[in-house]
C-alpha cells in the first residue's frame, strides 16, 4: 500500500534521537499499523504486523472520547493536535501525545502518526506505581475536585486533570515541578482567608504529614494570569501497614471562588440593609399589651433622647412627651380592642415651644408571642420629603447592586410577605414580573417530588435559628419545562426572630444532564466489561474441560490398559490389580463429570431452555429426585452472557441441592418480561439457618455472577422448611 513515506520519515526522524518517545501509526478506527520498539516493549505489545492491536484499548475509558475527538480534529484541520491522557502500562500512566494527520493518497484510508512521551520522570513514575493500585481511581476519576498526591517531603507524586485546570496549567507542567517547597515560598502568592501569607510548611498537606491527622483550610492563590482563586484543601495522611508515620498525603482541592464571592455579596447586602435601617428617619417601635417597649428603631431613641438599654421594657407612655403619650395611649387601646390598624395626624408641642406634625400608624402584630403585641411608626412631616428622598436613594442603591451581578438573586420580606427578584432571576425562569406572586406561587412550581423537601428545609432552618441553607430542586419555568436549580439562602434575624431571607439561584440543568450521561456511559461500560469477563471465564472453563476430557482422560485410559495387562498370580496381587482398576475408572468418571460441568452447552444452538432441560434429564438418569421445570420464551430477550449466567446459576444451585438438601422434589421457574428475567428454584429439603450458615463457594458464585449484571439474589429458607432461591437480572 503506497503512502507518502517521505513525509512520514521526516516526522519520525525528528524523534529518532529520543529513546523514550513512543511512535505508532494508526488508522481511523484506532488499529495500530506499526509502532517503534520503545512503545512495543514498554506497553508489552505483540508485533502489530502479526497481531491486531487497537490503541483505544490501551487508553483509560475517561480519555477515550477526548482521544477520538483529537483524531477527528487533526483530520479536519489537517494539522497536529496535542492531548494529555492516561495509557496502560501495568498501571495507567499520564502521557502527552501529539497526533499528526497524514494526507492519504487518492482512494486510501486516513492514517495518523501518534507521538507520545511519559509526563513524569522515572523516579516519580516509581512512586506513582506504588500508589496506583489502591488510589488510581481517585487520581484519575476525581472529576469534581482536584487531587494531589505528595510524598513525605511534599514533592508531587501524582495529580489529576482537574487539579491542573484549577491551577490554570497542564499536567505536563505540574509534573515538571521540582522542589515544590521553594516554588511555593518564592514564586506563588498564597494567603489564608485573613490575608496572612502561607508558607510551604504551613500548608494543610505539610501539616497533615507532620501531625498524622487530616487538615482542612481555604487558601487564596494568585494565578499566573493575575486572577485570584479561593481553594479549599482537605489533606489526609496515608500510612503503610503497621506504621505510625505517614509516607504520603492526598489532598482534595475544590475551587470555592464562586461561593466566596457570593458570600461577600450577601454580606455587603446585609451590611447595606443594616445601615439603611439605622439611618432611616422613621420612628418605629413595638410594645406589648401592657404598653411596655419591646423594640424601637435608632431614630426613635435619638428623637426622644433615650438610652436604648434603659428604655427597653419600660412603659412607652413614660418615655415620650405628654402630647405624644396621650395620643399613643388612646390609639393603643383602640387597636388592642378592635385588632384593626389605626392612623392619626398629631400636632405635638415640643419642650422648646416648637410645633411638630407627626403621621402615626399603629397596627397589631400577631403570631409572635402569646402576649398581644402592637407595632407603630411615626414620620415627622416636616422631614417627610427629605426622608422619602433618602429612602429612594437607598432603594436605588439596592436595585443597582442587584443589577450589577449576573447571579439570580431573590429577597423575601417575611413581615410583609413581599418577594423581590432581580432581572437575572426573571430571565432565568422566563416569567413576567406581573405574573409572579409570593412564596406559595413559587412553591407550586417546584416539582411535586421536591416540593415538600424544600418547604420542610426552609421551615426547619427558621425553627432551628440556622443562618443559611442550600439544596437542589426542579422548577417549572414559563415554557413548561423543568430546570434543575441549585439554591442558597441566608436568614436575617431580629431579636431572635426571622424577618428576611436573601438567596440566589443557579441553573445546573446542564451539569445534571452531564452527570446522567456519564452515569449511563459508566453503566454501559460496566455491562461491556461484565460480558467480556463472563465470556473469558467460560472460554477458560471450556479449555480446561476439553483438556481434562481429551488429554487427562486419555492418559488414564492408557494407564487402565496397562494395569489390565499385568499378570497376577497370588490372591493379594489380584486384589491390588482390581482396586487399581476401580480407582482408575473412578478417576475417569469424575473427570468426565467435571469436564461436562466446565464446558457450557452450545447455547447459541440449543438455547437456554433446551440446555436446562438437558441438565435436568441427566440428573433424572442418575438420581431419584423429581425436578419440575416451567418457563416462558426468554431466549431472544437476553444476551449470550446473561443466558450463560442463568444456566450456571441453575447448574450450581442443583448441585447444592443434590449435595446438601436431602430433597426429593425441586421446582424451577424461569420467566422474562420487558424489564428483567427472574429465575426461581425451590426445593423441599432440610433447609438451613442463613444467619448461622457460612456462604460457601457455590452461593458466592451465584451472588458474584448476578452482581455482574446489577441483579439481585434473595434466599428464603429455615431449618426443615426447604429453600427458595430467587435471582433477578435486568434484560437491558
Amino acid at each position: 500500500m503506497k503512502r507518502r513515506w517521505s513525509t512520514l520519515k521526516q516526522i519520525i526522524s525528528a524523534y529518532e534521537q529520543h529513546h523514550d518517545i513512543f511512535l505508532s501509526l494508526i488508522n481511523e478506527e484506532g488499529r495500530i499499523i506499526c509502532a517503534n520498539a520503545t512503545m512495543v516493549k514498554a506497553l508489552r505489545l505483540q508485533n502489530p504486523r502479526q497481531a491486531e492491536t487497537n490503541i483505544f484499548e490501551l487508553l483509560h475509558p475517561v480519555n477515550l472520547s477526548d482521544f477520538k475527538t483529537a483524531i477527528r480534529t487533526s483530520a479536519e484541520k489537517k494539522s497536529s493536535y496535542g492531548i494529555e491522557l492516561y495509557l496502560r502500562n501495568g498501571y495507567y500512566h499520564p502521557m502527552k501525545w501529539e497526533i499528526n494527520y497524514l494526507q492519504p493518497e487518492k482512494g486510501q484510508n486516513k492514517n495518523y502518526l501518534c507521538v507520545g512521551h511519559r509526563i513524569p520522570e522515572e523516579e516519580r513514575i516509581k512512586k506513582f506505581n506504588q500508589l496506583g493500585e489502591k488510589n488510581f481511581q481517585m487520581i484519575l476519576e476525581g472529576l469534581n475536585a482536584g487531587v494531589f498526591f505528595q510524598d513525605r517531603n511534599g514533592e508531587l507524586i501524582a495529580a489529576n486533570q482537574k487539579a491542573a485546570e484549577i491551577f490554570n496549567t497542564t499536567l505536563e507542567r505540574l509534573y515538571q515541578l521540582k522542589n515544590f517547597g521553594d516554588l511555593w515560598n518564592t514564586d506563588l502568592e498564597i494567603k489564608n482567608e485573613n490575608g496572612n501569607p502561607v508558607t510551604f510548611a504551613g500548608t494543610p498537606f505539610m501539616k497533615a504529614l507532620q501531625t498524622g491527622e487530616t487538615q482542612t483550610e481555604v487558601l487564596v492563590i494568585r494565578l499566573r494570569n493575575g486572577a485570584y482563586r479561593y481553594l479549599g484543601f482537605s489533606s489526609q495522611p496515608m500510612f503503610e501497614e503497621n506504621s505510625t508515620m505517614p509516607f504520603a498525603v492526598v489532598s482534595n482541592i475544590t475551587d470555592v471562588t464562586r461561593e466566596k464571592k457570593l458570600s461577600e455579596q450577601l454580606q455587603e447586602r446585609e451590611a447595606l440593609f443594616n445601615v439603611f435601617m439605622k439611618q432611616t428617619p422613621y420612628l418605629a417601635w413595638v410594645v406589648d399589651e401592657d404598653s411596655n417597649l419591646v423594640f424601637a428603631s435608632q431614630s426613635f431613641y435619638q428623637y426622644f433622647g433615650l438610652d436604648e438599654r434603659a428604655s427597653l421594657n419600660k412603659n412607652i407612655i413614660d418615655l415620650v412627651p405628654d402630647g405624644v403619650a396621650k395620643a399613643l395611649y388612646e390609639k393603643h387601646l383602640q387597636v388592642l380592642k378592635t385588632g384593626v390598624p389605626a392612623e392619626l395626624l398629631k400636632k405635638v408641642k415640643w419642650a422648646n415651644g416648637a410645633d411638630f406634625f407627626f403621621h402615626i400608624n399603629i397596627f397589631p402584630i400577631e403570631g409572635v408571642t402569646r402576649k398581644k403585641m402592637l407595632g407603630g411608626h411615626a414620620v415627622n412631616l416636616a422631614d417627610k420629603f427629605a426622608a422619602e428622598k433618602k429612602l429612594k436613594e437607598a432603594n436605588d442603591r439596592v436595585l443597582l447592586l442587584s443589577r450589577a451581578t449576573s447571579d439570580a438573586i431573590w429577597e423575601w420580606d417575611m413581615q410583609t410577605a413581599h418577594i423581590f427578584r432581580n432581572d437575572a432571576l426573571m430571565d432565568l425562569i422566563g416569567y413576567q414580573r406581573e405574573d409572579t406572586k409570593g412564596l406559595s406561587w413559587w412553591l407550586r412550581r417546584i416539582h411535586p417530588e421536591d416540593r415538600n423537601r424544600v418547604s420542610d428545609k426552609v421551615k426547619d432552618t427558621t425553627e432551628k435559628n440556622l443562618h443559611s441553607w442550600e439544596d437542589e430542586y426542579r422548577f417549572k419555568c414559563a415554557d413548561g419545562n423543568y430546570k434543575h436549580m441549585h439554591y442558597k439562602g441566608y436568614v436575617v434575624y431580629e431579636n431572635g426572630l426571622p424577618v428576611k431571607m436573601i438567596g440566589s439561584l443557579q441553573d445546573v440543568s446542564g451539569m445534571k444532564e452531564l452527570e446522567d450521561q456519564l452515569m449511563d456511559e459508566k453503566m454501559e461500560r460496566q455491562k461491556e466489561i461484565s460480558e467480556t469477563v463472563i465470556r473469558v471465564q467460560e472460554k477458560e472453563r471450556a479449555r480446561i474441560g476439553h483438556e481434562l476430557h481429551d488429554n487427562v482422560n486419555q492418559i488414564l485410559s492408557s494407564a487402565k490398559l496397562f494395569v489390565e495387562m499385568l499378570s497376577t498370580t497370588g490372591k493379594e496381587e489380584k486384589e491390588i490389580k482390581k482396586k487399581s482398576l476401580d480407582y482408575v475408572m473412578l478417576a475417569i468418571e469424575e473427570i468426565r463429570k467435571l469436564s461436562k460441568e466446565l464446558v457450557v452447552p452450545q447455547l447459541n444452538q440449543n438455547g437456554l431452555i433446551e440446555s436446562v432441560e438437558t441438565l435436568i434429564a441427566d440428573i433424572h438418569l442418575s438420581t431419584g429426585i423429581k425436578i419440575k421445570f416451567t418457563h416462558d420464551h426468554v431466549n431472544n430477550l437476553l444476551t449470550q452472557g446473561k443466558n450463560v449466567t442463568l444456566f450456571r446459576i441453575v447448574q450450581e444451585q442443583l448441585k447444592n441441592i443434590l449435595k446438601h438438601s436431602k430433597a426429593n422434589q425441586v421446582e424451577i421457574h424461569l420467566q422474562c418480561n420487558e424489564r428483567d428475567a427472574q429465575l426461581i428454584i425451590k426445593d423441599n429439603g432440610i433447609g438451613f439457618d442463613p444467619r448461622q450458615t457460612h456462604r460457601g463457594i457455590g452461593l458466592s458464585g451465584i451472588y458474584e455472577r448476578t452482581r455482574f449484571y446489577s441483579g439481585s439474589v434473595d434466599i428464603q429458607t429455615s431449618p426443615g422448611q426447604g429453600c427458595s432461591l430467587t435471582v433477578s437480572i435486568p434484560c437491558l
